[in-house]
C-alpha cells in the first residue's frame, strides 16, 4: 500500500512539473528602463510589453504564458513614459537616433545639445545588447501587445504600409488590427477575421518605434494593437497567431 501511494506521489510530481510552467525570473534593461523576464519552456516565441498604462496586454500576456510556451519581457513602469538619464521619454521612441532626439524634445521641452547627444548614447549603448535578449532565436515571432484609448487606430498606420487588408470597410476607426513586417505573415494574417497592415519598407522618418527596428533587422514582428479594455479580442488575435503561425 505504501508502495502505491509513493507511486501516485511520484506521478503527481510528475505531472505537476509538466503542467506547472516552470516560470522562470529575470530581468534585462535598457538605459535604466527594466524588463521583467518570464519564460515558460524552449520555444521560439518572444513577446514584449513595453507601456506601462497598457494594463489588458499585460494581463493578457501574463495569462497566457501559464498555458503556453514562450519568453516574455514586460516593462517595470506602472505609466506610459520612462526616466532616462532623468528625463522622460516613450519608451516606444528611443530605438533609432533620431527618434529618440525628438522625443526627448517634445517631453522636455527646452533641453540642451548635450543632455540629448548624452541621453541617446546611453540608450545606443545598450540597444544591441537589449536587442540580442528580445530577439527569438530560429526565426521565431517577437509580438508586441499594444492598447489603444487615445486618437489611434489602423488609420495611422496605413501610410507607412505596403499592404493592408481591412475587414469591415464601413467602420471609422478600426482601433483592433496585426501590424506585421515579414510578408509570409501578412498573407496568412490576411485570411483571420482581423484587420492587418505590412510594414516591410522602412520609412524616409524612423520614428524610433520597436517595430522599425526589429524590421531593420530582419526579425519577423507581429504588434497586436487593440483598444484598452478589450481583453476578450486581443486574447483571440494572439490565439490566431499561436494557431496559424509557425
Amino acid at each position: 500500500m505504501k508502495y502505491q501511494y509513493f507511486i501516485i506521489f511520484i506521478g503527481f510530481l510528475f505531472t505537476f512539473n509538466i503542467h506547472s510552467n516552470d516560470l522562470a525570473l529575470e530581468y534585462v534593461d535598457i538605459a535604466g528602463v527594466q524588463f521583467k523576464v518570464i519564460k515558460n519552456g524552449e520555444s521560439n516565441r518572444r513577446f514584449i510589453w513595453v507601456h506601462g498604462d497598457e494594463k489588458t496586454a499585460a494581463i493578457l500576456l501574463k495569462r497566457h504564458l501559464k498555458d503556453n510556451y514562450g519568453t516574455a519581457f514586460l516593462i517595470e513602469n506602472s505609466e506610459r513614459e520612462v526616466f532616462i538619464n532623468g528625463y522622460v521619454m516613450d519608451p516606444n521612441r528611443i530605438f533609432s537616433k533620431a527618434g529618440a532626439e525628438k522625443n526627448l524634445i517634445k517631453f522636455n521641452g527646452k533641453i540642451s545639445k548635450t543632455v540629448i547627444d548624452q541621453t541617446v548614447d546611453l540608450i545606443a549603448n545598450d540597444k544591441e545588447k537589449f536587442f540580442e535578449k528580445i530577439t527569438p532565436p530560429n526565426g521565431g515571432l517577437l509580438i508586441a501587445l499594444h492598447n489603444n484609448l487615445r486618437d489611434y487606430s489602423i488609420d495611422k498606420e496605413i501610410p507607412f504600409s505596403t499592404e493592408v487588408s481591412l475587414k469591415n470597410s464601413e467602420h471609422p476607426h478600426h482601433h483592433n488590427f496585426f501590424i506585421c513586417t515579414n510578408r509570409d505573415d501578412y498573407n496568412l494574417l490576411s485570411k483571420s477575421p482581423y484587420n492587418v497592415v505590412l510594414q516591410d519598407i522602412q520609412p524616409k522618418k524612423d520614428n524610433g518605434s520597436l517595430s522599425w527596428f526589429v524590421a531593420r533587422k530582419g526579425v519577423r514582428f507581429i504588434n497586436i494593437e487593440t483598444r484598452l479594455g478589450y481583453l476578450s479580442i486581443q486574447t483571440k488575435m494572439l490565439q490566431y497567431i499561436e494557431d496559424h503561425l509557425d
